[in-house]
């Protein structure tokens, strides 16, 4: 009974993780503007997530191409044998788009989302698009692990920034296929091009953390920016 459960979650997981490059996507073709990124001086916050995300994109952590469901036994990348919460994650040499920002956050100190998400989706259930996986209880292995709670709790917590403001350490997230459902997400990067910022993210296409030229690829639907002077 048990392993049949993890099957039938592991499938209905695998449409909410990241999409990987089988499905049709649907690229966004708005071209942007000239100057999409301001010189401005960083916040703490905003230097302590870039700084996350240049560690991601240094440990080079392979795309799970399983996008399976897993029991969370690591810590600090080290191996525990047992469920880890809070601070649970995968194997360190492996994840999907998700572990950038998961791992960015607690790597910069600013949140450990296994632990802030969890705990929101058991104060306000309704918040959440829970339903969409037939899930009866929040399951800190796989609740943090999903673009669209990652997209209601920063939507609840950060600032949701609007336009072409992007600055190093924005969270953006994406809806691939046009369906109106966020199935990627990452970490704006501090290397431009022609005042265009690239991203941090994890991609089946190269593979790994990677940083690249894909703000505009696909339909933006989340821009997300740290608050400052609160916990979070």
């Amino acid at each position: 009974m048990k392993i049949t459960f993890l099957i039938l979650t592991s499938f209905v997981f695998i449409s909410f993780l990241c999409n990987n490059n089988t499905i049709t996507e649907k690229k966004n073709v708005e071209p942007p503007g000239p100057d999409t990124v301001k010189q401005i001086r960083l916040s703490e916050k905003q230097q302590r997530i870039l700084d996350g995300a240049k560690k991601c994109l240094h440990d080079k952590f392979s795309y799970d191409m399983q996008m399976a469901y897993y029991v969370l036994k690591y810590k600090d990348g080290k191996y525990t044998g047992s469920q880890v919460y809070p601070g649970g994650d995968m194997d360190p040499a492996l994840g999907v788009c998700v572990e950038v920002t998961i791992r960015a956050l607690r790597y910069a100190g600013i949140v450990d989302l296994q632990d802030a998400i969890h705990e929101d989706i058991k104060l306000h259930w309704s918040d959440y698009p829970i339903s969409r996986w037939g899930a009866k209880n929040a399951d800190a292995n796989i609740d943090h692990r999903r673009v669209p709670n990652q997209h209601v709790w920063f939507k609840k917590y950060w600032n949701e920034i609007s336009g072409d403001d992007y600055q190093p350490g924005d969270i953006i997230e994406w809806d691939m296929d046009g369906d109106s459902w966020g199935d990627h997400i990452g970490i704006v990067s501090d290397k431009t091009e022609n005042g265009k910022p690239f991203l941090i993210h994890n991609f089946p296409s190269p593979g790994y953390v990677a940083e690249e030229d894909v703000l505009n690829r696909w339909k933006i639907i989340g821009h997300f920016r740290v608050k400052e002077g609160s916990p979070n």
